[in-house]
């Protein structure tokens, strides 16, 4: 059965897995953490509840979209608990990343709807959710779940323009 859970060692092989179906496809819309770093699950936990994070980080609930049957991982997803700055222009209150062989599977359009159901229990409302211009594949899993685009806003970076989609939904 697939279902959004906290994320746990039985997922982790198959998560370290889809980092390197990223890396093999260059894809750089999402970012998983390296667990060769760190212990993921410590600072899982630590952004859970707000400890010992960095001056520039909010706290974020993670969740992992898996087949339980398979131990399966098929996509992240953070559910931030407040803004900051820099997140108002990019990123926004949730992020999420499909591993590269499950996209256009519809699994982003439901891991959104249900990462939308903590969101609500955390009293997030509205919610900020942003992409890059040049990835429609978000911005249809975004209108799917009933946002609505804000803006597009230019946003440098290293000295080259990105063009970012800011949607909004109220809960």
């Amino acid at each position: 059965m697939i279902k959004l859970k906290v994320p746990t060692e039985e997922y982790l092989q198959s998560y370290k897995e889809a980092i390197e179906e990223y890396k093999a496809h260059n894809v750089t819309t999402y970012r998983f953490t390296d667990p060769s770093g760190c212990d993921i699950f410590k600072k899982f936990d630590n952004y859970r509840h707000e400890r010992d994070l960095p001056s520039d980080r909010v706290g974020e609930d993670k969740y992992w979209l898996v087949d339980d049957e398979r131990a399966y991982f098929i996509g992240e997803i953070a559910v931030r608990h407040s803004l900051n700055d820099a997140l108002r222009i990019r990123g926004g209150h949730i992020g999420y990343g499909v591993r590269y062989s499950e996209w256009n599977r519809g699994h982003g359009t439901l891991m959104l709807s249900l990462a939308l159901e903590r969101a609500r229990e955390l009293h997030i409302s509205p919610v900020l959710a942003t992409c890059n211009d040049d990835n429609p594949a978000s911005a249809r899993v975004m209108e799917k779940n009933g946002f609505v685009l804000l803006d597009r806003i230019t946003v440098t970076t290293g000295g080259e323009n990105v063009f970012i989609r800011r949607y909004l939904k109220t809960l």
